[in-house]
């Protein structure tokens, strides 16, 4: 295997369970998605199958568990691509190597990133470790040796990997480190912006991305996919949340939902302040206390009595909605459509994904009704019933990537 593919082969616990965590999302072109969000998302650029997009899934996770060679997953690749008949473009083996030397690195670099923030209390230093040869890009060695702390906003953008096939890594360093390695913190080397034409399905697009950094790569994996350590985590739910969006995100017929007979009736209002009643009403509508519903494509949702919780906890919420909890199950297991959004926290850093599921049923000649509920990774977060009739675009909830129906 060529030097510059290390495989990172059985890479640390964290960046496995990373990568097999993400979503896998369909999409056109690599500007479908950008930057944080692949921290959530498993993409292969021009993947709309999901039967593709798993065996794929399968193939580079095996690698990362396993310490696949280079020489391994293309026999996987080719596999996979004479199986499902893909047509791609690119040569096979340029292909087959930035699939997985890209997802080996970032994932690697994401585990590393967690393991660094456990431990920066006693060792608060990054160094920045180039390749120093002829192959590493300049700005990269220009970066070579630069001593900053952890959360220095330096590493927000500059963390490896930079760039495709960038072999860059970072040393973390306590004070004895630097004291007996003869290192001083460093002045913030420039960071600059440059304009990058890409290339997308729906035409070309300027975008401003750090100098020295490849179009896509400016930001910093392991943060995305795991916070700036547990304090910002905790603040988190704080806010604020950023929405993602790429320079290349594809845009949707937003044309009226289908409309369709509900599986199950509205029951009745719940006396306000009857918080046995409540709880009995929920429990009727989803069977139990606690359920794991699976939507069209296997995503499962834990839905409980949290949703009680929430109007329990304030009066004001008790406005009758739980007349319509008997629908609660259908808007998972058969809706119209599942959309996928990404937003960044503004004190963590992290990135989160959020599923919303969306469906229009008519209760009664002259009466329908939308569901939408959301789901926050694998937990149920939030409903909200438009008791209305359906016909309208409902742009301003169908947002995002449709994943289904595609």
């Amino acid at each position: 295997m060529p030097p510059d593919v290390d495989p990172l082969s059985l890479a640390p616990r964290d960046a496995a369970e990373f990568l097999r965590d993400k979503l896998r999302l369909p999409t056109r072109a690599w500007t479908d998605i950008w930057e944080g969000q692949h921290a959530r998302a498993f993409v292969i650029a021009g993947a709309q199958s999901e039967a593709l997009l798993a065996d794929f899934h399968g193939a580079v996770q095996r690698a990362i568990d396993d310490g696949t060679t280079l020489g391994q997953f293309r026999a996987d690749f080719d596999d996979i691509v004479q199986r499902h008949g893909w047509s791609y473009r690119g040569g096979r083996n340029w292909r087959s190597r930035v699939i997985l030397d890209t997802n080996l690195r970032t994932a690697y670099q994401a585990g590393r990133w967690q393991r660094i923030q456990a431990v920066k209390a006693r060792r608060p230093w990054l160094r920045y470790v180039a390749v120093r040869d002829a192959r590493t890009r300049p700005e990269h060695l220009a970066w070579h040796g630069t001593v900053l702390p952890v959360d220095h906003a330096f590493w927000h953008t500059h963390y490896p990997p930079n760039g495709w096939y960038c072999r860059c890594s970072v040393q973390q360093l306590s004070d004895r480190d630097l004291e007996r390695m003869g290192l001083t913190p460093s002045e913030t080397p420039p960071i600059g912006l440059e304009p990058w034409t890409i290339t997308t399905p729906d035409g070309d697009r300027v975008i401003q991305v750090p100098k020295g950094i490849d179009a896509g790569f400016g930001y910093n994996v392991g943060e995305a996919g795991f916070g700036r350590g547990a304090q910002a985590l905790a603040l988190e739910r704080h806010g604020p949340w950023d929405g993602l969006t790429a320079p290349g995100a594809p845009a949707y017929d937003l044309s009226a939902l289908p409309i369709e007979r509900p599986r199950a009736q509205p029951g009745r209002r719940v006396p306000v302040g009857d918080e046995a009643a409540l709880r009995s009403a929920l429990r009727a509508a989803i069977g139990g206390d606690d359920v794991v519903l699976t939507d069209p494509v296997g995503a499962r949702v834990h839905l409980g009595q949290a949703i009680a919780d929430h109007i329990l906890a304030d009066t004001t919420r008790w406005d009758g909605r739980e007349a319509f909890w008997p629908l609660l199950r259908e808007v998972v297991e058969a809706p119209a459509e599942i959309w996928i959004g990404f937003a960044r926290s503004a004190v963590s850093g992290r990135v989160a994904l959020r599923r919303r599921y969306v469906r229009a049923v008519q209760l009664t000649r002259d009466r329908g009704l939308v569901l939408v509920a959301d789901a926050d990774g694998r937990e149920w977060s939030g409903v909200t019933f438009y008791p209305t009739t359906p016909r309208g675009a409902l742009a301003t909830i169908r947002t995002g990537y449709r994943l289904w129906p595609r």
